[in-house]
């Protein structure tokens, strides 16, 4: 029994080292992996931004290798298709057909780039790439002409992995720092969002652009470009002061700072003026108080709203450029910055943070103005009562009410008999215009000819000898018996 016992072991451990054997050791296993190829490079990554000696993209056709450490992946999707490598003070973006890169080539990782046959530019903002000709390769490189991408099946054909864990210290700038070289790691300490930017999504739309600051007066400026595809796009960006890390670019002849993840940022103390930034709650009457009338004035700092969306952008009757939202005080405008367009439909809850808004009248409506869309974060749904008053009661009122939801019962429709353009309501107590947009879904749907309830929102339009006060209707659904 002892001998068939050893006879078994001894057949166990065999197959075990036969099976060892026939593994293919993966060259990042962890136990073996973290060594650097026997590679010396000919180049520097400044020597090889030296090659290009024009706007055109130029061929590599000698053996000329570099090597430098990654900065930046696209492990949070913020950096897309381009491997962002540094070596001393000198950075430069490969170009690369393929997603989920950073599993290879992860920051940290010290690589080595085999550039013979490979094209290097200057993309025209100084930012040098490497990666395979542009489509047309006589012709300047630039955003509308750019380098091509390496296929993923050829990226191993010229990059050569080495160790990981190889981190570089990011160099520390002031905000109004000049010649900072391109894709390189940088920091900036003592630094804030802007007003306007603190406390709102990274990414809510895309191109999403937010201001950093810092504590000069007027402050020193520079942009954090933020991709909405990023897993931290919806996550809102720190009232407080602190650090920042990312990788530098210019873009348009403007610095440009992008982060790796929100492990960059680490704004943990007071804002320069000395306050936390977080916004206080503003009600829309003491908003509506601030009315400037034909001129401008902009919000106080620190401000935020919490409104109900009562407009409905689906059927036209607005544009999605701008909103009507309402509290329990009051009601207005909301118009979000070009090029942003929202999606918040009826009942959407929104936190607004309107710190330094501009607020003003556009044919004759209330409105604050040039708000981005990350400034609006939905928080969840609500709902309007509409307000039940007489056509009389809204005329006298319509400078308090302007912008909320009403309801005027016992009313009749008279006009075109479709509701495209202008109609009149009538109530016994007074007259008021029924408007609805030429390109509403229901634009041309019939109109009830009885007496009828109509809800919708309360409005005018301004513009030279015109002085319409108005009722916009969200749908058809707003006029019933």
């Amino acid at each position: 029994m002892k001998k068939l016992n050893l006879l078994f072991l001894m057949l166990l451990a065999f197959t075990a080292i036969t099976f060892t054997s026939c593994v293919d050791q993966d060259f990042d296993d962890l136990t073996t992996a973290n060594v650097d190829p026997e590679i010396t490079p000919t180049h520097t990554i400044k020597q090889v931004q030296d090659l290009v000696t024009s706007s055109i993209a130029t061929e590599i056709t000698t053996d000329v290798i570099f090597d430098g450490i990654v900065i930046g992946d696209d492990s949070t999707g913020n950096i897309y298709k381009q491997i962002i490598i540094q070596k001393d003070s000198s950075g430069i973006s490969f170009q690369v057909d393929m997603t989920n890169f950073y599993t290879e080539y992860p920051v940290g990782r010290h690589i080595y780039v085999k550039c013979k046959g490979l094209y290097i530019a200057n993309d025209g903002d100084g930012n040098f790439e490497i990666g395979n000709p542009p489509a047309s390769p006589n012709s300047p490189v630039s955003s509308n002409n750019p380098l091509g991408r390496v296929p993923s099946a050829l990226v191993t054909r010229y990059i050569v992995k080495g160790k990981w864990g190889q981190y570089i210290t990011p160099k520390v700038f002031a905000l109004n720092a000049t010649n900072i070289p391109t894709n390189t790691l940088v920091k900036y300490n003592d630094v804030e969002f802007a007003s306007a930017h603190a406390g709102i999504y990274y990414a809510a739309s895309s191109p999403s652009n937010l201001t950093i600051q810092d504590c000069a007066i007027p402050p020193h400026e520079l942009i954090l470009y933020s991709s909405t595809y990023s897993t931290f796009a919806f996550t809102k960006t720190p009232y407080g002061k602190g650090s920042i890390t990312g990788v530098y670019t210019v873009y348009s002849g403007d610095g440009e700072l992008q982060i790796r993840s929100l492990k960059d940022v680490d704004m943990p103390g007071l804002r320069c003026d000395g306050s936390t930034g977080i916004p206080d709650l503003m009600q829309l009457d003491s908003i509506r108080m601030l009315d400037p009338g034909a001129n401008v004035t902009y919000l106080p700092g620190d401000k935020k709203i919490v409104v109900t969306v009562t407009s409905n952008y689906a059927t036209g009757m607005l544009t999605n450029t701008s909103a009507y939202v309402q509290d329990a005080t009051a009601a207005i405008e909301i118009h979000f910055k070009y090029p942003d367009v929202h999606s918040f439909g009826v009942g959407t809850k929104l936190e607004i943070n309107v710190s330094g808004m501009e607020l003003s009248t556009y044919n004759g409506v209330l409105q604050i103005n040039n708000v981005p869309l990350g400034n609006a974060i939905s928080i969840g749904s609500g709902s309007v009562t509409p307000r039940i008053e007489t056509i009389n009661n809204l005329l006298t009122n319509l400078n308090a009410w302007e912008g909320q939801l009403v309801t005027i019962n016992n009313v009749t429709i008279t006009g075109s008999g479709i509701y495209k353009g202008t109609n009149t309501l009538s109530d016994g107590t007074g007259t008021i215009d029924l408007y609805t947009a030429f390109g509403a879904s229901f634009a041309n749907d019939s109109f009830p000819t009885g007496v009828v309830s109509v809800t919708g929102i309360l409005t005018e339009y301004v513009n030279g000898a015109a002085n319409n006060k108005e009722i916009l209707i969200r749908s058809a659904s707003d006029v019933h018996p």
